[in-house]
């Protein structure tokens, strides 16, 4: 077998994992208010728990079975893993419905070559969806964690990402068809949801590519949870569940960014056919957040190439260039052409279409 098991034991130990039954009922009650809140009985709460074998989402199910909305556990195999690991966290996922008293489904998908990582994230949605789908389930649980959280924000701050890269994943965030994706897990830490397989004596599967992950940024964030994560919270227990009350709210406040890059958006974009231009004189007196974000959107509206990785600096240097340059520039696969009254934005020539 080449799925390797926790060394986790079936005692509980308050001492290395925390109050399991404290997360637990935090747990529940985030999954409560996000599916309804406390006004809908939990039987009018149908979910999909997303389970992959590991200690998060191991620890998802653990505890919310039994509440008369969790209706199935979900599982998504993709062929990025070798056929016999992959084989074995089915079968750990199948041994915890049977245990748990939950039916568990189960769909294969391919992972389109290119970017490993979000293609398969995209595609593990959409199977997660179609299943939740044929159980008839509303919602769709993930195990998303705050450390996943200050993982993800300590990546982007590094590479010179700006606030948008700081806000925490949405709690809650529409898939189609009639289901959302909901993270009752955010403010709960992986010790925590360690600590709630223990207090079950559920030993959780293990991912070998967390320890030899392949691409560039999975070895940043596997680097940075074994080495950095560590000593943060040794230097300030807690810290990730802080920094995930801070990512959310650094994604309320960019509410209110989005609403007025919306507006601005409107008022000095204007669209023609394969182009668009804004206009600077509306461009120009916007605060810098609104700007930085009127510019990434007009790269987004192209689905320019690389958007996604573009610094906030490159953003910024962007638009104080439309303020004031000349000539013409290309970033992101796009051709952005300067007058004195307007940019005009295109896709340029050598960029793909997408």
């Amino acid at each position: 077998m080449t799925t390797r098991r926790s060394p986790a034991t079936t005692r509980y130990d308050p001492a290395m994992h925390g109050d399991a039954d404290k997360a637990k009922r935090q747990l529940v009650r985030a999954w409560r208010e996000l599916t309804g809140g406390s006004e809908v009985r939990d039987a009018d709460r149908p979910t999909l728990l997303a389970v992959s074998g590991g200690a998060d989402s191991s620890a998802l199910a653990l505890a919310l079975a039994g509440r008369p909305g969790v209706r199935a556990i979900g599982h998504v195999v993709h062929d990025l893993r070798p056929k016999a690991e992959a084989e074995d966290d089915r079968a750990l996922v199948a041994r915890l419905g049977e245990q748990l008293g939950l039916p568990v489904h189960v769909e294969r998908v391919h992972v389109p070559p290119g970017n490993a990582e979000g293609k398969a994230r995209t595609v593990r949605y959409e199977a997660l969806k179609r299943l939740a789908v044929a159980t008839d389930c509303h919602y769709v649980a993930s195990a998303h964690h705050a450390d996943d959280v200050l993982e993800t924000m300590l990546a982007h701050l590094i590479r010179g990402t700006g606030p948008r890269g700081l806000r925490g994943p949405a709690p809650r965030r529409r898939l189609g068809d009639g289901v959302s994706l909901v993270r009752p897990m955010l403010h709960i830490t992986r010790a925590q949801s360690e600590a709630i397989c223990g207090a079950h004596g559920w030993a959780w599967a293990h991912d070998q590519t967390n320890d030899d992950p392949g691409t560039a940024d999975a070895q940043l964030r596997a680097a940075l949870r074994a080495r950095v994560l560590t000593v943060l919270e040794e230097l300030r227990p807690g810290a990730a569940i802080r920094a995930s009350r801070a990512a959310e709210a650094i994604g309320h406040a960019m509410l209110v960014v989005e609403g007025a890059i919306d507006q601005a958006w409107e008022r000095c974009v204007t669209l023609d056919g394969a182009t668009l231009a804004i206009e600077r004189s509306v461009f120009e007196p916007l605060p810098s957040a609104v700007r930085e974000g009127l510019v990434r959107r007009c790269v987004d509206h192209f689905g320019g190439t690389g958007h996604d990785k573009l610094s906030a600096h490159s953003i910024g240097s962007l638009g104080q260039w439309i303020d004031s340059g000349t000539g013409v520039r290309e970033i992101a696969g796009l051709l952005f052409v300067h007058d004195d009254e307007s940019v005009v934005v295109s896709r340029a020539a050598s960029a793909p279409t997408m």
